[in-house]
């Protein structure tokens, strides 16, 4: 087979770089991790399910990049520390960093019943799980001069789904928002590149509910211009793009991936 020079370039891109993917076990995460591993990213993917974590990381390893796979809830403090002592202790560095995981379970729960231990829960991965990811990776970034994060909002931190409100996965994605603008602030003194990604509706087991219901899935087709639900493999294209030296004068922004949704 032939392999043109744009295809070399492109699987060269990422050669020496450490990439970490919170959540990268499936998804738009595990899309990510894939697309970092093709073009050459030595990547570091972890997630809470290690059945999960482990097939995606034999997934991965047939890609020619190095590849590890940490268990690690984002949200506990102790779980993070430690996947960083993993990386260090790996690879020495930490290049890109993608804060993708998250959860949400309060869809289920009107705001009059909504328990503040499943608030807490939605808080402690989407929120705190970014800050400490975060700044976990700044705190390595800092020291080689430099690094990209990526924070994974949602178009649900833009406007509230009229259909099925989820104030708690609605204010956390909006709280990443802007925790990438203040962040980016920040750390550009010291290199670090930090912008956000806010998916709309994406093909992937969170929204499985959604697409397994006909009449939920006709309304939102119409909502949205493009007529379709997104693939993860189109948002880590923007991931990637922003990780990426090809983006090195972006830096606080909330990139919108939703096929136009919040146009209406």
């Amino acid at each position: 087979m032939v392999v043109s020079a744009t295809q070399m370039q492109k699987q060269a891109e990422f050669k020496d770089k450490v990439a970490l993917v919170t959540g990268g076990s499936s998804g738009i995460g595990l899309a990510t991790a894939r697309l970092l591993a093709t073009r050459g990213a030595a990547t570091v993917i972890c997630g809470r399910g290690e059945d999960r974590l482990d097939r995606a990381v034999g997934e991965l390893g047939n890609l020619g990049s190095p590849v590890l796979g940490i268990p690690c809830d984002v949200g506990k403090t102790d779980q993070v520390d430690n996947l960083f002592t993993e990386i260090r202790s790996s690879f020495g560095r930490l290049d890109i960093c993608v804060c993708n995981a998250g959860i949400e379970t309060d869809e289920a729960y009107s705001i009059l019943d909504l328990p503040a231990a499943v608030f807490d829960e939605n808080i402690e991965t989407n929120l705190r799980g970014v800050f400490l990811t975060s700044q976990g990776a700044a705190r390595m970034m800092k020291e080689q001069g430099g690094g990209a994060i990526v924070l994974i909002g949602s178009t649900s931190g833009i406007m509230a789904d009229p259909l099925l409100p989820s104030p708690t996965y609605d204010a956390s994605k909006a709280g990443v928002h802007m925790f990438a603008k203040s962040l980016a602030l920040a750390l550009a003194p010291h290199g670090i590149r930090v912008n956000a990604v806010a998916p709309g509706w994406i093909d992937t087991e969170m929204n499985k509910s959604t697409v397994e219901n006909p009449d939920r899935l006709r309304t939102w087709m119409e909502k949205i211009p493009l007529s379709r639900f997104g693939r993860p493999e189109e948002v880590a294209e923007v991931i990637v793009f922003l990780s990426g030296d090809k983006s090195s004068y972006m830096t606080g922004a909330v990139v919108v991936v939703d096929g136009g949704e919040i146009l209406g």
